[in-house]
């Protein structure tokens, strides 16, 4: 159960009440009765515990996001944010080994595969012709089990024959290039921005509409210089940061 929050607010005071009610809950997870991790009080609790209507409830949960104190997860609440996940990203980095290093738990499931061809663009990113068959696979990854990146990974088909249904068994793409095909990935180019999540990236990462999201767009050569896969990685910046060394 909840600890009940004393209803303090002040009429009038020249300060909004969302501003106050998330000033309250600042104030409790800085003395420690929210501990990072926990959940806070739904919408509906805190209306009712402060006499105000839910969209002020809202506004003043949203606040704490947008101040990255808290994060939400769909369908289950709003947690207390611990120290922000730091993804790493370098030449050799992966997946898994960067999670590890951030004392938490990787995971990975397959969420789509198919066949698409070519369009100019994305022929000139595998160096392809257009028209060329190329492979794409969609992975969710979670950090202990909360939904933290979409990476959808666009591979040449003819190179990799086979190679969407040995994914789902595995957990991880390298590794599966490197046993199976005998590649070394390697990352040659990043390109970083912000944006606003789409309606999948809402179903599958479980956030709500204003969660902003790191896009990354990335060029993977194999240890001979060939374009092996170009992928694009939607992180959620509400929980997480990059540290990025091609070193």
């Amino acid at each position: 159960m909840y600890r009940q929050l004393p209803d303090i607010l002040r009429k009038p005071s020249g300060i909004a009440y969302y501003r106050q009610i998330s000033d309250i809950l600042m104030q409790k997870i800085e003395e420690g009765e929210y501990l990072p991790g926990s959940r806070l009080p739904t919408e509906s609790d805190l209306g009712r515990r402060f006499g105000v209507n839910r969209h002020t409830a809202r506004e003043a949960l949203k606040k704490l996001k947008n101040d990255g104190i808290v994060f939400s997860l769909q369908g289950k609440g709003t947690f207390v944010a611990d120290t922000k996940i730091r993804y790493r990203v370098s030449k050799k980095a992966r997946f898994t080994s960067s999670i590890l290093e951030a004392g938490l738990t990787p995971g990975t499931q397959l969420i789509g595969t198919g066949l698409k061809a070519a369009d100019a663009d994305l022929a000139e990113k595998l160096g392809l012709d257009a028209g060329e068959p190329v492979l794409t696979l969609e992975l969710l990854r979670s950090a202990s089990e909360i939904p933290f990146m979409v990476a959808t990974s666009y591979l040449p088909a003819n190179r990799f024959v086979g190679l969407g249904e040995q994914m789902s068994a595995s957990s991880s793409l390298y590794e599966v290039l490197r046993k199976q095909f005998g590649i070394e990935p390697n990352r040659t180019e990043s390109v970083f921005e912000a944006v606003m999540p789409e309606d999948r990236d809402m179903q599958f990462l479980r956030i709500e509409p204003g969660v902003p999201l790191l896009l990354v767009r990335s060029i993977i050569h194999d240890q001979y210089g060939n374009i092996v896969e170009f992928c694009e990685t939607r992180m959620r910046g509400d929980i997480g940061s990059m540290l990025v060394n091609f070193e």
